[in-house]
């Protein structure tokens, strides 16, 4: 019942085109501070969102990703307020690689000290406590999940459209081209999804390299120069790959989503993972056509269509929750 309680609340605050004005009335208004952490990259201040009043409270680290709409979207804060008056303390993690729309594998490194310093506060219950992210952010979450400092430390973790692995995003980028039910098709890529690999790809290769990669003609041919690349530069691709890390996460709850038609991250990437962690206990993975690439507001649902993706999505999230009560 407190699980449920909890993902209700949740549910109907986060969900912009949902009634939550009660919900306001019977739940205190959540405090905003500043946290301030290191990590080894940098000294990072951010915003955390808890619940009045006094007692361990499970925590959660968001990590947001590049955020195709933008740091400052009404979004952002009413995910963090959703999750504050849902009972958890909710720390917003964002990298400045990724807002300057750009990967680097020093991010994954970052969650991982961002969760660890949330765990030293009184307030914070490590038991219940995880992580969870959004596009790039998902995938970073998933890698941060297997860092050594904090995999035995973490109740869940969650992920809403990542990539399971650079080397398949890449060549799919390449080729214009993308996995669907058993084959290929077209793949008009996101402009976003190409802005970031353009400067992944300038920012790690010499320009001879990037040029042998955006004149690849197919699939295959990207993948060919994809696997003759520098070992540097092929380890780094590893290094945000998390369908090469997913022995190292040790959360006893996996859960992650993906839109089917999500056009900045194809749903093979999801898809990959799920046929990865097959049969491994504690892991859901569930297909929606609700979203478009994890903002509520911009698909439009015929009322019957939307209750069923709704439910969906509740069902989704719930083993997360329940790990927290």
């Amino acid at each position: 019942m407190r699980a449920h309680a909890r993902e209700l609340t949740f549910v109907l605050k986060v969900l912009p085109t949902l009634p939550s004005g009660f919900v306001d009335r019977v739940t205190g208004s959540p405090i905003i501070e500043e946290a301030r952490y290191r990590t080894p990259s940098r000294d990072v201040t951010a915003l955390l969102y808890r619940p009045p009043g006094s007692g361990r409270r499970p925590a959660m680290v968001l990590c947001l990703g590049v955020v195709p709409f933008g740091v400052d979207h009404p979004q952002v804060p009413r995910l963090c307020d959703a999750l504050a008056r849902a009972g958890f303390v909710a720390l917003i993690h964002w990298s400045e690689t990724m807002r300057d729309r750009r990967l680097e594998p020093q991010d994954a490194e970052d969650i991982a000290y961002a969760y660890a310093s949330l765990l030293e506060r009184d307030d914070v219950d490590a038991s219940r406590s995880g992580l969870y992210g959004t596009c790039v952010g998902g995938t970073f979450a998933l890698l941060a999940a297997a860092h050594p400092l904090i995999r035995d430390r973490l109740r869940f973790v969650g992920a809403f459209a990542p990539f399971s692995s650079m080397w398949t995003l890449a060549r799919d980028i390449v080729s214009c081209s993308r996995e669907r039910d058993g084959g290929t098709e077209p793949w008009a890529v996101d402009p976003l999804t190409r802005e970031v690999f353009v400067r992944i790809v300038n920012h790690l290769l010499s320009p001879a390299h990037a040029r042998d990669i955006f004149e690849a003609p197919d699939a295959a041919s990207a993948d060919a120069v994809l696997r003759a690349l520098p070992s540097s530069a092929r380890d780094r691709l590893d290094a945000m790959s998390p369908i090469l890390h997913l022995t190292d996460i040790h959360a006893p709850c996996v859960v992650f989503g993906h839109d089917r038609d999500d056009l900045v991250i194809p749903i093979g990437e999801s898809r990959r993972l799920a046929a990865a962690l097959a049969g491994r206990h504690g892991v859901s993975f569930t297909e929606y056509a609700m979203f478009q690439h994890a903002d509520p507001t911009k698909r439009r649902l015929a009322p019957l269509a939307f209750l069923r993706e709704l439910t969906r999505f509740y069902g989704s999230l719930y083993p997360m929750f329940r790990m927290t009560a």
